[in-house]
């Protein structure tokens, strides 16, 4: 019966394990001791060499000749049942087939036995991560205290999916990936010793497609030599591998360069013989990696890359025709397409995007990649201003005051709620001279609209209020702002974004949402000046002080006495004082506490009497 390469030619000894002296000098230097441990665990990439490990432990235990250096020797009966895998002592256990908790029961009733023909029994449980979580908690007991002749070793190669108990009671032991050159190395021994004629080439590029997996590298070796009649040739290989050959692309990257249009040609057939776009765009990111590195430090990037003697001299030929920014741009260029080519992205479409881009990089006219700009914020809109030429409306003579009952005049002269800008509140602890111009333009500001820090300053200005006046025209809103002094000018600002209507001799302050010049007005001076102008424009008299704070009595405070001589004039004055102090305080945000005049606690205290 025939026997494949990589079965025959299985290490049979230490010695030849290929590309692992950490892992197999660790197991040579505690059999020597006599200190091997009574659990492993093995991890590493497929075909590197795990069972085949765990297997000459097996061996070197139970040899019946074991050399000095703890190396089986391959030729007594239990080394030669272990190798064929008959030995009733050595039990290999498939992980993935053999995965339930009641083989790891059976495992455990028979673990107690003594050993039949050798002095150690050895479980071999490959593909462990495959266990089920009951079958692993099955065998915690039993993998940290075994019987003194027994031996386990765990071979996986996803080891992050072993639960960490079993970790914990294991001594592991990685294992790594094979390398290119010594890959190269075991296939040429192996076609020496079956006498088959191979290409340098061919041997170096089958090393290159397994990927570090020596037992692949046998098998696309056998396969390659059947498909070329017993001869590893390069072109067997690439007929096989579907067309990605190193030796091909490099031919591809060189007509690039000085025959775009055979090149293209050349990819299209190259997709054609059906390899796939991952493989491709990876052969070819490192290739131009390999150029790269040449262009940066010539010959001394070659101790680095894991090239063959043409390979280096193509390295050497074509890197002086390539720029280094060049090359770097198509490493990235074949790095951002090759997580689109794990979605199935079709061969033209990856040959088009492969053949323009690359086009564009050697021509110059690539575009490198933007990076993210910072979204600055929005700024606060601005004030709307008045054309230039724009004329203030003539301004007669102040008529004298209107009595209460007077029915006010529209204000459609008022500009629009929109129009204005009150700016954030938490801005106005910030000085002055410190806080960033809202202008957008050196055109002149309506009033107010230039300094919005002086809304609510402690201290206003002194502004032009016959010119403010001037400007919003004869009404009563007018008025109202004449009444208030140049001290008060921040509340006639907190005025332009209310709805302003009298009704029933009383001041309605509305706005359309919760703003800070509808905060402003409820603190308890702003309120009080607001009030007593209004009292003045309607010709109610009244006797506060707007910048003197209200007394307001408590509730165990007794009342001052009310003068018996007060004419009854001014209970009515008092009456309609009150009236438009509410009225104003509740729509301009005052819910509890009203500001109210000295007669008005004057007179609910007379009423709690």
């Amino acid at each position: 019966m025939y026997i494949s390469l990589y079965r025959r030619y299985r290490p049979q000894t230490f010695s030849d394990m290929v590309g692992q002296s950490a892992a197999v000098g660790v197991l040579l230097e505690s059999l020597r001791e006599g200190s091997l441990g009574h659990a492993y665990l093995f991890s590493g990439p497929r075909g590197c060499g795990k069972t085949s490990a765990a297997r000459l432990v097996a061996k070197s235990l139970d040899c019946l000749n074991r050399s000095a250096d703890c190396e089986p020797c391959g030729e007594c009966e239990n080394c030669r049942a272990i190798a064929a895998g008959e030995h009733l002592d050595v039990i290999e256990i498939d992980g993935a087939s053999n995965r339930g908790i009641g083989e790891i029961r059976d495992l455990k009733s028979h673990v107690s036995l003594k050993a039949l023909s050798a002095s150690y029994k050895v479980y071999i449980i490959d593909e462990v991560h495959m266990l089920t979580d009951a079958a692993f908690n099955a065998l915690l007991k039993t993998l940290e205290e075994p019987p003194a002749n027994v031996v386990f070793l765990l071979a996986t190669t996803e080891p992050h999916k072993v639960p960490v108990t079993i970790r914990s009671r294991c001594q592991h032991i990685p294992f790594h990936r094979i390398t290119i050159a010594d890959t190269v190395s075991r296939l040429q021994h192996v076609c020496s010793r079956e006498n088959i004629e191979a290409d340098e080439e061919a041997v170096w590029e089958i090393a290159r497609q397994a990927d570090g997996a020596l037992r692949d590298a046998l098998s696309l070796t056998e396969q390659a030599v059947a498909l070329g009649r017993g001869k590893l040739s390069l072109e067997s290989v690439r007929e096989l591998t579907g067309g990605s050959s190193r030796t091909e692309l490099e031919k591809w990257v060189t007509m690039l360069r000085t025959d775009p249009q055979g090149a293209a040609c050349a990819l299209h057939s190259i997709m054609a013989r059906g390899i796939s776009s991952e493989r491709l765009c990876e052969a070819l990111f490192v290739l131009f990696r390999d150029l790269w590195l040449y262009c940066l430090w010539n010959e001394r990037a070659l101790e680095a890359l894991e090239t063959s003697s043409a390979e280096r001299d193509y390295l050497a030929a074509e890197a002086r025709h390539w720029d280094r920014d060049k090359l770097q741009a198509a490493c990235m260029l074949c790095s951002r397409l090759l997580p689109r080519t794990h979605y199935g992205m079709k061969g033209d479409i990856f040959s088009g995007l492969v053949f323009m881009e690359l086009q564009n990089i050697l021509n110059g006219n690539a575009q490198p990649p933007q990076p993210l700009q910072k979204r600055e914020p929005s700024p606060p809109p601005i004030l709307r201003q008045p054309a230039p030429d724009a004329q203030p409306p003539r301004v007669e003579p102040a008529a004298a005051p209107a009595p209460v009952r007077q029915e006010a005049p529209s204000f459609e002269q008022l500009p629009p709620a929109e129009d204005f800008w009150i700016p954030p509140e938490e801005e106005f602890s910030l000085p002055s001279q410190e806080r960033p111009s809202r202008k957008k333009t050196p055109e002149a500001a309506p009033p107010f609209a230039g300094q919005p820090d002086m809304l609510f300053a402690k201290e206003a200005p002194a502004f032009d209020v016959a010119g403010l006046c001037a400007k919003l025209g004869d009404n009563e809103f007018s008025r109202l702002i004449g009444n208030l002094s140049s001290d008060w000018l921040a509340i006639a600002a907190a005025l332009l974004r209310a709805e302003l209507s009298r009704r029933d001799g009383a001041l309605e302050v509305k706005f359309e949402r919760q703003m800070p010049a509808k905060n402003f007005l409820s603190i308890q001076h702003n309120r009080r000046a607001l009030v007593c102008a209004a009292a003045k424009l309607w010709g109610v008299a009244s006797g506060e002080a707007p910048q003197q704070p209200q007394h307001t009595a408590e509730p165990d405070e007794p009342a001052p006495e009310k003068s018996p001589a007060e004419p009854e004039s001014e209970e009515n004055e008092q009456a309609a004082e009150r009236s438009l102090t509410s009225h104003v305080l509740r729509l301009a945000g005052a819910e509890v506490l009203y500001v109210k005049s000295l007669h008005a606690n004057e007179d609910e205290s007379e009423g709690n009497e």
